[in-house]
This record gives structure tokens, C-alpha cells and sequence, in this order.
């Protein structure tokens, strides 16, 4: 993709300080970091806890990647006076600052928006827990499964029996980094215009019931609906893998039965229109069950596609990512990693790819990170000593 020079990276000297864990927080900074900004991570000693979600290959892990590409590592023990110091130095007119600790760590820790506003008086503070600054489970422990869980996404996706499952990605926690990096931009936006600093609080609960407002709408409005729309669309096993359709148009089913060789159902009066299939949902989607496992999945397609029927094989994630569309329409760049190997991810639309931005080891610019603020070797040494500082040996 080609932008003019200068739009790919709009962010090039926006200062953040990203003291977040996780998924959440850190993949708001880290989308800063791809447009541009200069976002220095800190870390514990034993690093953001995302590097142990996963495979872990020589400190980073898919999770950790994805999250913190661009960043500059520093890491501190925030426990230790002197490292607060630092952090105190590190926000100084920095421009956002980012956290993720339950309500009242940040405070205790000398970092809450007072504190750090105190230094930076435009600074964009963001803030993103489970259940919110307050409230009755402002306290309580919340992770990707328990939001799924509490939101009612689990009951959207249920097994054939019913049993509800969570959806198998972090969605709750990247639902909540988009909403938080949208509402930090129109808060760049503003501030520009001269509307100053804010305090900009995102919880897992309330992004996680954003992204799902339709439904929220629909529980409402719909209350007691079959959900089933137009049977027997779904997902069937073919004779070797698996197929999706849809039907979404009256045509549609036609064009389903012509592909299926099934035309004798447009003239029974159980399948005459979407009201009657509803009503015989069962014993179409049964026929259905058996009828797609006498094909392959690719003979499916082919009479599906054929037939104009909305449809598509149910690929695995490998399989999407080794398809020839995917690869024609260059949707994924390579990360030359240089400690877990390289590693491909999906290109960000809108961005400009740059393999160079890497996801930073523990640490690994805490030297350069405090040259920068004017401390000597000697500095250097005796925070390190003193603990306030984990240095990496190479």
C-alpha cells in the first residue's frame, strides 16, 4: 500500500509511556507504536506477563508479538522508590500514558492520572481494567473467559447440545484495545484543538458489551425470537472437512437446492418460504446433516460457488493464512524477530508494513531508555545493584 510520505507514520514524535500488561492496554500502545510513536514499555523484572501466555520461545511469545511491536523495554520494579523516580522522569511531558492495574495500584505506586498529570499537564491518561474504576466489581479479578462469560458472548456461541463455549481468540481484550485506541485518537484530535488532557477510562465489561450492541439490542427488542433466521443455513461436515453457507434472500434457498439437487423442495409446501422452513427447521436441517457428507468439501464449493450460494469451506487459521487470496492480496507481512525467529502477521489495513518493527526483549532499551535521561554508567550500575532496574546481561 502506498501513502504519501509522512502519513504512514502520523504518531513520529508522539511520546507514550505504556506502564500496561497484558493484551489489552499494551496492544492500544503498541497499534501507536505502528503509526509512528515513540512508546517506551516498562516491564518487571520477570517481564509483562503476556510473555508466558503461550508457547514462550526465548522471552516472547505470539501474544507478547502482536501487542508490543515498535516499543522500547525498560524494566523496573515499581516497588523500589527510585524506579518510581523513573517513571516519574519517563512521563514528563509525555503525551499518553497508559496502565492496567486493578483501581487503586497505580495510586499506591505514584503513577495514577493526579500523579502523572502533575508532570504532564496534557498528558492523555488511559486506564483499562476489567469491571471499571468503581463500581460493585470495581475489584474484581476479570480475564478474556470471565468477560465472555458475564457479557453473554459464551451463549451466542454454543455447541450443537447448547453448551455455551468462549470464543476461542482474546476477543474481549482486543475489542477493548480498539475501542480504547479510537477514543484515544478523537482525544488527540481534541487536544490539538486545544481541549487539553483527560482521563480516558476503558473497562473489559463495557468495550466487550460495545462490540456486541446489536445483540444487546436484540435481547431487547426480539425478546423471546427464535434466532434461527433462514434454515438450514449453518455450518455441515462434509465427507472430509467442513462447509459454511448462508442465506440471506428468498433466491437464495433456490439457488441452495439447485446446487444441492434438491429443486423438489421448491414446491413442498414445508420449505415454500422462510416462515415454513422456520417452522420445519429440524427435519430440513436433518436432511441436510446427511446430504453434505456424500461430497467432498471441495465438490461442495464448487457446485456452492457454481450456483452463486453464499458460501465457504471452514478453514483453519493456517489455512487462511497459506490461501492464494491472502497471498495475492498481500495481507500478511514477515517480522524478522530476531530472538523467537521470524513470524507472520496480518498487515493492519490502512498501515505501511515495516518487518523492522520487533517486539523488544526484557529490558532491552533500559540502558539507552536511561542515557536518555542523562544518567551516567555509574547511575546506571547502582540502580541496577539496588534492584530498582533489571538490566539485561547482553
Amino acid at each position: 500500500m502506498f501513502l504519501p510520505m509522512g502519513q504512514d507514520k502520523p504518531y513520529k514524535g508522539l511520546k507514550v509511556v505504556d506502564a500496561s500488561q497484558g493484551f489489552a492496554a499494551p496492544y492500544c500502545a503498541g497499534l501507536l507504536a505502528l503509526y509512528g510513536a515513540d512508546v517506551i514499555k516498562i516491564e518487571p523484572p520477570e517481564g509483562d506477563w503476556a510473555r508466558n501466555i503461550g508457547q514462550n520461545i526465548a522471552g516472547q511469545t505470539a501474544l507478547h508479538i502482536v501487542g508490543n511491536r515498535g516499543k522500547r523495554s525498560i524494566s523496573l520494579n515499581l516497588k523500589e522508590p527510585r524506579a518510581r523516580d523513573i517513571v516519574h522522569s519517563l512521563a514528563k511531558d509525555c503525551d499518553v500514558f497508559l496502565e492496567s492495574f486493578r483501581p487503586g495500584v497505580a495510586a499506591r505506586l505514584d503513577i495514577s492520572y493526579e500523579q502523572i498529570r502533575a508532570l504532564s499537564p496534557d498528558v492523555l491518561y488511559v486506564s483499562v481494567s476489567g469491571f471499571g474504576q468503581d463500581g460493585p466489581y470495581a475489584n474484581r479479578p476479570a480475564t478474556d473467559s470471565i468477560l465472555q462469560a458475564f457479557t453473554g458472548l459464551m451463549t451466542l456461541n454454543q455447541r450443537p447440545d447448547g453448551t455455551p463455549q468462549r470464543v476461542g481468540m482474546l476477543a474481549v481484550d482486543t475489542a477493548a484495545a480498539l475501542h480504547a485506541f479510537q477514543a484515544l485518537q478523537a482525544a488527540l484530535y481534541a487536544r490539538r484543538a486545544g481541549d487539553g488532557g483527560r482521563w480516558l477510562q476503558f473497562d473489559l465489561m463495557r468495550t466487550t458489551a460495545s462490540f456486541l450492541a446489536q445483540k444487546v439490542a436484540e435481547a431487547q427488542m426480539e425478546a423471546g425470537q427464535d434466532r434461527v433466521l433462514h434454515p438450514p443455513a449453518g455450518a455441515y461436515q462434509t465427507s472430509d472437512g467442513w462447509v459454511v453457507f448462508s442465506i440471506v434472500k428468498e433466491e437464495h434457498f433456490a439457488r441452495l437446492c439447485r446446487a444441492a439437487d434438491k429443486t423438489e423442495l421448491l414446491d413442498d409446501p414445508r420449505y415454500v418460504d422462510a416462515e415454513h422452513r422456520k417452522q420445519n427447521a429440524e427435519e430440513l436441517r436433518a436432511m441436510f446433516v446427511d446430504l453434505m457428507k456424500t461430497r467432498t468439501t471441495d465438490e461442495w464449493v464448487e457446485r456452492l460457488h457454481a450456483n452463486e450460494v453464499l458460501s465457504n469451506p471452514i478453514n483453519t487459521v493456517s489455512d487462511w493464512l497459506s490461501d492464494t487470496h491472502v497471498r495475492a492480496s498481500e495481507s500478511v507481512g514477515l517480522i524478522a524477530q530476531p530472538d523467537s525467529g521470524p513470524v507472520e502477521v496480518p498487515i493492519i489495513p490502512g498501515t505501511v508494513f515495516d518487518p523492522e518493527l520487533l517486539a523488544p526483549a526484557i529490558g532491552q532499551h533500559g540502558r539507552e531508555i536511561l542515557k536518555g535521561l542523562g544518567l551516567s554508567d555509574a547511575e546506571l550500575g547502582e540502580l541496577a545493584d539496588s534492584g530498582a532496574v533489571h538490566m539485561p546481561k547482553s
